[in-house]
């Protein structure tokens, strides 16, 4: 398997300190290891995943998508419930970013894979 950058390329848009990004991606993984799904396009610039509600996922997936919102003012989050039983993060970039986007969904299945193997 090959390895994935420990950063996204968003040196340019984002305030959280360069030294603080790698954990921040980090908390994305532990999220999308929790994927019931792997991660699909919903649409120009959107990215769709997809997760149980448990364990207080609502509220940790919210945490970090404010966390995230507060830094990177690109990315559009949108938590919904479909049922009681599942959770689906839905992420928006603007056409010009959609490398972030692509770099995001890379991480994402590499979580998931790493996560059934």
């Amino acid at each position: 398997m090959n390895a994935l950058p420990i950063a996204l390329p968003i040196e340019d848009f984002c305030t959280l300190p360069s030294a603080a990004q790698p954990m921040r991606l980090m908390e994305f993984v532990e999220l999308f290891r929790r994927q019931v799904i792997s991660p699909h396009r919903i649409g120009p610039h959107r990215l769709e995943f997809s997760f149980a509600n448990d364990d207080g996922m609502y509220a940790q997936m919210s945490d970090l998508v404010a966390r995230e919102s507060a830094c990177c003012s690109f990315f559009e989050f949108t938590i919904e419930g479909l049922d009681q039983d599942h959770l689906v993060l839905q992420v928006r970039v603007p056409a010009n970013r959609d490398d972030i986007l692509d770099a995001l969904a890379d991480h994402a299945i590499a979580a998931i894979s790493e996560d059934t193997e």
